[in-house]
């Protein structure tokens, strides 16, 4: 069976519902898969995934820890900024997949 365009974005919207419901909150990853999806999909099928991400990031229990964190944070709670740096630091290294190594000896 031959993959088109509109089951390729269906497979797009359920991996978003499917980690919503596992209460996996990558914003790097989900970040990556749009921009991976933009030159590929139209623009109505694009939108409709950005408004799946919005839903995802806005409603449930990830979004209630991630203010709950951030509110921590802004009030001085260093074990929280503490917290709030290595998730960023996780979040940035979790898409990182690519050495580039110069090998070129100068002469």
């Amino acid at each position: 069976m031959k993959r088109t365009q509109q089951s390729s974005v269906d497979a797009l919207l359920k991996a978003v519902e499917a980690a919503k419901t596992e209460n996996q909150y990558n914003v790097f990853k989900d970040l990556k898969m749009l921009l991976e999806a933009y030159p590929k999909t139209s623009k109505r099928d694009y939108l409709a995934l950005i408004r799946a991400l919005m839903d995802k990031y806005s409603a449930g229990v990830g979004a209630e820890i991630n203010d709950a964190l951030i509110k921590k944070c802004m009030a001085g709670d260093v074990e929280a900024i503490r917290l709030y740096k290595d998730l960023q630091k996780e979040d940035q290294t979790a898409g990182e997949g690519v050495q580039i190594i110069d090998d070129i000896k100068v002469k």
